[in-house]
């Protein structure tokens, strides 16, 4: 299963909680397959919804690493309401919606004729669930209780369980452990009916039936501490207590335990050492000898101790006065290759999922649960987790239908990057098994055309290409009035399924009713972004970042044609930076020792570099070549390095990332190949939708500083590389009194999650 079925679940980091009309909407997302990063897609795609479901925006991302980012530029005119992103990739879509990424975000607009408020009083339901679904007459059972809404839950709730024809008499009494759930330990009798009465903080009340008891069976009990997770088989009542319960334990789609255990076991603990597992979700299922389920347990591996790596913030310089330089930095990791950072006002923000929550929990689970990053928290309650788990039903797979043989059927299989069929015509007919020349606008290697055959359909086939902006692709072949047909191999999937709801509701609004916290908080950010737009139209030297192209960016424009450039390549700029010529002449001990990464393998005469232990491959002004050529080759003669990581467009799909060597006598561009495809037919490939570049404020004009600002997010960076120690500077607001920095990544030689939430002390 787990090999031939992975199952891909998405997180996306926001950089706020709610936005105002006019605003952008700036994502990072991270894409796991089980407990460890996916090397399934390499393409992500998300949709911005409407509360009507009308599709409002869709972006197609390029992963590399398993990490994208992006944003949604929301309208100025849009209306006040609740919006929803979703994200998945196209091998999500072979399996239920339900694991699709989707999150509902707030959007306020004061010029709206409705306005958005919590729903408070809404309705909850409340649910009971027996350990491992069985509720036998004899056995002390742990019982949770979960609570569920269309708004927002109560913060606190507690009950008292009744037996139905006594109901003046409390069993037993317990309190909630947080909005989602709560649990008690009872022992039920044959022929009693038994009841759970739930009374949340603003006096409302809720009856339910707890299951019958039944009169024999068995109930599995599970326990999960630090060392090793224990379970017992409780019975009572078996007719036949001679044969033996088969056990599995499955993580994810994974085996990870197996064992045979006596029916009359009834005193016996078992325990799975846990020092052998990873953290995360551990199903139990027992068995009986004709391959029938009779108990099924969910517990967290070793909740007590979270594994995962907290980078280290260092060389702090902390100033809160209003608008006020901060900063610090992130020591280094070769593991490590990039992280996001987000810094807030600690009093304006509240972060309701993280990537611990998401990697470990919600993204298995189909069901609502509030504010799930407490489950993962320094002053996490384990309990807790544990009842939730109990109330939850793993549902990535049906043992009944694994039994019975029956498997997923596989429509969509994933694209490496973007992929297309094109089909060439003449006069309306496929023109099968012929060359065709191509030529793609913005070379500047001067190399001959790319010679691709047709198949038996007329198709040939582009793949593995990663590029964002429109290219235009010339073609050349004898025939008459050739045509080209785009046919992309992977694309936008509807939604079936609705919209969830959402703990707001739409009302009238009337002229003098005052904003809401959160909409006036919102609503200010977004005024007070429009207002600094104003000001640095007039402001030409206002340092905000990203407003003007870098010297290193323009070289970059000037020697790279379109085809190899890449979200993934890291710059060495040998015009702008003169301290990188020194050193070492030989260009591969200077490759060997400036890329984090990179190998140099010799063996005799023969040379190999490799990055991530497969080979790379070398260009020479955008021309492939071999290792013998840079023997000897004059590190002074360079004008730029660039070190791609993954593939790139002008690779074709056949590179595990590239070393782009620019000389400064070479890259001149061929003027006269362009010129000879003048006046030949051409088509043109969409690519990845390019992100806008979020704009870190810094206050070196004064007359900005006479704005008023309540920034939420004063620092956002979805890609900040930690191949050597990483500075971030940030300007504090007007009112900040503690600034709260979160760090996000992942680990690629651990496949651990990279997290700290913490306050900039």
């Amino acid at each position: 299963m787990d090999k031939n079925f992975p199952q891909e679940k998405v997180y996306l980091m926001f950089d706020k909680n709610s936005y105002a009309a006019g605003d952008n909407i700036w994502f990072k997302a991270f894409v796991f397959d089980g407990y460890s990063k996916s090397n399934v897609s390499t393409t992500l795609f998300v949709e911005l919804y409407d509360s009507s479901k009308k599709l409002i925006d869709k972006k197609m991302l390029p992963l590399y690493n398993s990490e994208g980012n992006g944003n949604f530029q929301l309208a100025d005119n849009l209306k006040e309401n609740i919006y929803y992103v979703r994200a998945y990739t196209i091998w999500m879509t072979n399996f239920s919606e339900d694991f699709q990424f989707m999150k509902s975000f707030a959007v306020y607009n004061p010029n709206s004729p409705e306005k958005l408020i919590k729903n408070d009083n809404a309705d909850w339901s409340v649910s009971v669930f027996p350990e491992s679904g069985t509720f036998v007459a004899g056995i002390d059972t742990k019982i949770a209780v979960r609570l569920q809404s269309g708004g927002t839950l109560p913060k606190n709730w507690n009950g008292y369980i009744i037996d139905k024809d006594k109901p003046n008499a409390h069993l037993a009494d317990f309190e909630s452990f947080d909005q989602n759930v709560g649990s008690f330990f009872m022992t039920p009798q044959k022929d009693k009916q038994y009841q759970v009465v739930i009374t949340d903080n603003n006096g409302k009340n809720q009856k339910i039936d707890l299951p019958q008891v039944a009169e024999s069976g068995i109930n599995l009990q599970v326990k999960s501490l630090a060392d090793k997770i224990e379970y017992q088989i409780k019975s009572n009542n078996i007719a036949d207590e001679s044969g033996y319960y088969k056990i599995i334990a499955t993580i994810g789609n994974r085996f990870v335990y197996k064992a045979r255990i006596r029916k009359n076991s009834n005193d016996e603990v078992f325990s799975i050492p846990a020092n052998q597992l990873i953290n995360g979700i551990l199903q139990f299922t027992l068995f009986d000898e004709k391959e029938n389920v009779v108990a099924q347990r969910l517990c967290f591996i070793q909740p007590q101790k979270l594994n995962f790596l907290k980078p280290v913030v260092q060389s702090i310089s902390k100033n809160l006065n209003p608008k006020s330089l901060n900063s610090f930095d992130i020591k280094s990791d070769s593991n490590i290759y990039d992280v996001s950072v987000a810094v807030y006002d600690q009093s304006k923000f509240n972060q309701k999922e993280n990537i611990l929550s998401a990697f470990w929990l919600t993204g298995d689970f189909t069901d609502t649960i509030e504010q799930p990053v407490q489950y993962f928290s320094d002053n996490r309650n384990t309990d807790a987790l544990d009842a939730l788990l109990i109330s939850e039903k793993w549902k990535r797979f049906n043992w009944k239908d694994i039994i019975s043989g029956k498997f997923p059927v596989i429509k969509n299989q994933p694209e490496k990057y973007i992929s297309y069929n094109v089909r060439i015509t003449s006069n309306g007919a496929p023109v099968k098994n012929t060359n065709i020349n191509l030529m793609f606008e913005g070379d500047k290697s001067g190399s001959k055309l790319l010679t691709v055959i047709t198949d038996n359909n007329g198709d040939l086939s582009l793949k593995n290409m990663a590029f964002y902006e429109p290219q235009k692709i010339y073609y050349q072949l004898n025939a008459d009035n050739p045509d080209a047909v785009i046919i992309p191999k992977v694309s936008f999937v509807p939604l079936k399924k609705e919209l969830p709801q959402s703990d707001f509701i739409l009302v009238k609004r009337n002229p003098n009713d005052a904003l809401t916290s959160e909409a006036s908080l919102a609503i200010e950010n977004s005024q007070f972004q429009k207002k600094l737009n104003e000001k640095v139209t007039d402001i030409e030297e206002v340092k905000l970042i990203a407003k003007k192209q870098s010297p290193t960016e323009k070289l970059n424009d000037e020697l790279s044609s379109p085809m190899f450039q890449s979200a993934s390549e890291t710059i060495f700029d040998f015009v702008n930076d003169k301290s990188l010529a020194t050193g070492s002449p030989d260009i591969l001990l200077w490759l060997e020792g400036r890329v984090a990464g990179l190998q140099i393998q010799r063996d005799g005469a023969d040379v190999d570099v490799l990055m991530r232990n497969k080979k790379v491959d070398i260009y020479l002004d955008e021309v492939k070549t071999e290792l013998e050529i840079l023997r000897g080759f004059n590190i002074s003669n360079i004008a730029m390095i660039k070190v791609v990581k993954d593939d790139f467009f002008g690779g074709f799909g056949n590179s595990n990332g590239a070393i782009l060597i620019y000389t400064k006598n070479g890259n001149t561009g061929s003027g006269e190949v362009m010129k000879s495809m003048t006046g030949l037919k051409f088509f043109i490939l969409k690519g990845y939708d390019k992100p806008d570049f979020y704009k870190n404020i810094f206050y070196s004009n004064d007359s900005l500083k006479n704005l008023i600002d309540n920034r939420i997010n004063l620092y956002w960076n979805p890609k900040l590389p930690l191949d050597q120690s990483a500075k971030v500077e940030f300007y504090n607001n007007d009112s900040a009194k503690q600034n709260r920095v979160i760090i996000t990544g992942f680990d690629d030689e651990k496949q651990l999650p990279v997290f700290s939430d913490s306050i900039l002390n």
